[in-house]
């Protein structure tokens, strides 16, 4: 039987979002979650499945993003999952207080939902704007925080590079007990800086299609020096495949959300899921440790989100056919960036004899074009590629940094 998908757009963590989310699953419903910047995407109307699901889109799988559904059951597994490895640090779970920095698109944005109606605490969202304005992100937070209340928050690493900027963002991220850092590997720059500061991170592995985390690494640990993404969690085995590939095996692995309405496992017939990360596993403290070490494929993180090349091949050589730009080639590549980790830049090759002037409407249309994309999806420039035409030489044409 066919079931409607209830679509919900948000912009990051906004309330009338998240009350939208709670009503549906009290409904029973089958929610897409979906980032309102995606806006030529394709929705899928009903599914062959019962509610209450949600559907998220994955960074974690290989060439492409896939739906990823996931039961109630999952999503409360895994707020199990991480509160019994709180616990086994002295953690009283109800007297936590978490701090949500995240998208509601974002699995690690999703997750305190239900991680503090399992462990009968509070959590609060924190905007965009706010993180930014660091002094009035530490004067809020001191207000409002309790004696005794453990706080806790999940970050990507722009986030904590932005942070670590400003006295007052050091000073905010020295307020919490544990800060989970997820979504890309930090720099050994970035590490060094928050020992010297005893902030007390707590690098992590996970993705969509596990319902966040499967290992995490304990504050204390990464204070004295420990270089890796911490013990397995207790609901999930793991192991390193053949090939170097980091493979899992849990009760709240999700399943796929095809194109055609339909459905597939993500797990083999003997229960693993492989992952597009390359990995090893650690023996410490009588305790198995997981090192996350690269990604298989051509996509790179920018922002703590999972660039996919092919996807923007895909979305460029469409429009670049319908507007009928005189472009001959084109090649997507990733730049280092301190902010963001990296971000992407476009070479345009142009067909031979294209005019000044249609070279510089064909750029403008691009960046038209590109400006609604999702923001680690933006180029950072668009160059001309070497050995066109004289005037390509002369100017070197670039687009100014978003």
């Amino acid at each position: 039987m066919k079931n409607k998908i209830d679509i919900i757009e948000v912009e990051n963590n906004e309330k009338e979002s998240i009350k939208k989310i709670l009503e549906n699953i009290k409904d029973k419903k089958i929610t897409y979650i979906k980032n309102k910047s995606y806006k030529t995407e394709e929705i899928l109307e009903t599914i062959d499945i019962t509610g209450p699901t949600i559907i998220l889109n994955s960074s974690g799988s290989s060439g492409k993003p896939r739906k990823c559904i996931h039961s109630l059951e999952n999503l409360n597994s895994s707020a199990r999952a991480s509160g019994i490895w709180l616990e086994k640090q002295g953690f009283k779970l109800q007297n936590c207080l978490i701090f949500n920095t995240l998208p509601l698109n974002h699995i690690s944005g999703l997750m305190p939902l239900f991680r503090s109606k399992i462990w009968s605490c509070d959590h609060i969202n924190i905007s965009p704007s706010l993180i930014k304005k660091t002094k009035e992100l530490l004067v809020f937070t001191n207000e409002i925080k309790k004696e005794r209340q453990h706080l806790i928050t999940s970050l990507v690493p722009t986030q904590l590079k932005r942070l670590l900027s400003e006295k007052d963002g050091i000073n905010w991220l020295k307020i919490f007990d544990l800060i989970w850092i997820g979504g890309a590997s930090i720099s050994s720059e970035t590490s060094r800086k928050c020992r010297v500061e005893k902030i007390n991170l707590a690098p992590c592995y996970g993705s969509t299609e596990t319902a966040a985390m499967v290992t995490s690494l304990k504050p204390k640990e990464f204070l004295e020096g420990i270089d890796n993404v911490g013990e397995i969690l207790c609901d999930v085995n793991l192991k390193i495949s053949k090939k170097g590939l980091i493979q899992i095996k849990s009760e709240r692995i999700g399943i796929e959300l095809l194109e055609n309405s339909k459905t597939k496992n993500f797990k083999d017939k003997n229960g693993w899921w492989e992952s597009s990360d390359f990995g090893e596993i650690q023996e410490l403290n009588n305790s198995f440790y997981l090192k996350f070490i690269s990604r298989i494929d051509n996509a790179f993180n920018s922002g703590g989100e999972t660039v996919f090349p092919e996807v923007i091949k895909l979305r460029l050589s469409e429009f670049i056919l319908n507007e009928k730009i005189p472009i001959e080639n084109f090649m997507i590549s990733n730049i280092p960036n301190k902010e963001w980790g990296n971000k992407i830049k476009i070479i345009i090759y142009f067909k031979k004899q294209t005019s000044k002037t249609s070279i510089e409407y064909s750029l403008k249309l691009l960046k038209n074009f590109s400006k609604n994309w999702p923001k680690h999806e933006r180029p950072e420039t668009w160059s001309i590629g070497k050995n066109q035409s004289d005037y390509i030489k002369k100017s070197n044409y670039t687009f100014e940094k978003y």
